[in-house]
């Protein structure tokens, strides 16, 4: 199964904690007068309040979070703590992310204790109690527990919490299908990718699952009896003729809604059906992140032979919430999955640099026409701002996930004229905001940018040479963050800052914010 993060819920567990006075009297732990002070008044007053609280936080929580029926202690002043009231709620806490607890005069103990018990994370919200919560966050530092305890006195902040918990929650979840040649860790061209992918699992719960580069492509084809060449004998996911079919009905699909089609159908199909056979093996292996190396797999010479490219594979994978990267760049997969899982938009991902002048014109980069950079010259507010992200895996939800956008089709290679890949003209979006972001190779910290979109190139192009031109207001900060971080940088459309840093505080990695 292929869990998108779109289908990954935050479980969220009102605990309602109740503290009854069973006498009349007052004194420094009660307050009050006339009927207030009698007995059983507490409960009627409680049960309105617990039915506030639980409306409270479902009124506030962002889209993907399940906000489970509440748990109640209750204790008298007596100060029992029923064994049996720990015991009933265990259920419901194994099954919940995040523990969203009241506050108040006689229970603050138990939040306390609560955490000492369970050691789930808890986030104090403004419906918990009159005031904020910082007592209970004090006592579990304090006692240096492996607990995350939250106090968030506005409602906005409790939204962002929540958002960034469900992020911490989707990359924990996230499994990558890692199509390999050499180093599992890294591809030839990627010195960027993480650097201990055991170190990534221990701080963020993401695993990876390995196949060997030729017995993937040997799959592109129907299986024989004999087997494969690489697998003899052995039973192998290759595509069959269901799968085919649906990469005939895709091609047509592809090639029907484009605006200009520049790759001939046959040289079109063989890309088509890597994308097939990537969906397949991630079905098979429960993997919902995808990369693969290209200098690596290219040398093989095999890539020629078949006549395909990954790059419409990472495209196709984006449009639907895949994270998906080239030249096995780890990190940018998983830096796609935070844009996706904060934003819920598509992303692009691709080399990413800034352009200095030079005599008083752009530097000529890779992918970049003259044209287009002696048009932006134009703008003199530009000439020490101009940015631009490359690579061949724009697709059709940049601006709108659930809706397409126009688009072409054009071959990879110059001369043979295969390896299909999307084009988009991301001049269309001129004025539009993205939200940067890229995990360091150790995921210890986090590149956060934001620019504005001011033109493209490359659409009308073959080859890797698909870009966006964008603006970033501190060009030199962004540049020095960005060498922590390595080449690729993923983006989406719209502002997400502020929870990509929410993120990074749920993580504990260090947020590099320029703009």
């Amino acid at each position: 199964m292929i869990e998108q993060a779109k289908d990954i819920k935050l479980n969220v567990l009102p605990l309602e904690l109740f503290c009854e006075h069973l006498y009349y009297y007052e004194g420094p732990c009660r307050f009050g007068s006339g009927e207030a002070l009698e007995p059983g008044y507490d409960k009627v007053a409680f049960a309105k309040r617990a039915k506030s609280f639980v409306e409270d936080i479902k009124a506030h929580v962002p889209e993907g979070v399940n906000v489970m029926d509440p748990v109640l202690f209750h204790r008298t002043d007596d100060w029992d703590e029923p064994e049996e009231q720990w015991r009933a709620m265990e259920d419901a806490v194994n099954k919940a992310d995040v523990v969203v607890p009241m506050a108040g005069a006689g229970v603050q103990d138990l939040g306390l204790k609560f955490a000492m018990r369970f050691k789930k994370t808890m986030c104090y919200c403004p419906a918990s109690g009159q005031f904020n919560v910082p007592d209970v966050p004090a006592g579990i530092a304090a006692r240096h527990m492996d607990v995350k305890c939250y106090s968030e006195y506005r409602w906005e902040d409790f939204t962002l919490r929540m958002t960034a918990l469900r992020a911490k929650k989707i990359l924990a979840r996230t499994k990558y299908l890692c199509v390999t040649r050499f180093d599992g860790r890294t591809g030839v061209s990627r010195p960027d990718s993480f650097s201990s992918l055991d170190q990534i699992t221990e701080r963020f719960g993401t695993t990876f699952h390995f196949v060997n580069l030729h017995e993937f492509i040997d799959c592109m084809k129907e299986a024989t009896p004999e087997g494969n060449y690489t697998t003899p004998g052995r039973k192998t996911p290759n595509v069959d003729a269901e799968d085919l079919k649906k990469a005939e009905e895709l091609c047509d699909e592809l090639i029907g809604g484009a605006e200009e089609v520049r790759i001939e159908r046959e040289l079109m199909m063989p890309s088509v059906i890597a994308y097939v056979l990537t969906r397949k093996f991630m079905d098979r292996f429960d993997c919902n992140a995808f990369s693969m190396p290209c200098p690596d797999a290219c040398s093989t010479r095999r890539i020629n032979q078949n006549k395909f490219t990954m790059c419409l594979t990472h495209s196709l994978n984006a449009e639907c919430g895949t994270p998906s990267a080239c030249e096995y760049d780890l990190p940018a997969a998983l830096s796609e999955q935070a844009l996706i899982a904060v934003s819920g938009m598509s992303p692009y991902m691709g080399n990413t640099c800034p352009i200095p002048m030079v005599d008083g014109a752009f530097k000529q980069v890779f992918g970049a026409t003259k044209e287009s950079l002696a048009e932006l010259a134009k703008d003199s507010d530009l000439r020490e701002h101009l940015w631009m992200t490359q690579h061949s895996v724009a697709h059709r939800c940049l601006p709108d996930p659930n809706e397409h956008a126009p688009y072409s089709l054009a071959p990879f290679a110059y001369d043979q004229k295969f390896g299909a890949t999307f084009r988009y003209d991301f001049a269309r979006d001129k004025g539009e905001t993205i939200t940067m972001c890229k995990f360091s190779p150790d995921g210890a910290k986090m590149f956060i940018g934001k620019g504005t979109i001011v033109g493209s190139s490359g659409q009308d192009r073959d080859n890797c040479t698909q870009l966006v031109f964008y603006r970033l207001n501190d060009s030199l900060a962004a540049h020095r963050a960005q060498c922590e971080v390595g080449i690729h940088i993923t983006l989406v459309y719209g502002d997400y800052t502020k929870e990509l840093v929410a993120l990074c505080e749920t993580l504990g990695v260090e947020p590099m914010l320029v703009d």
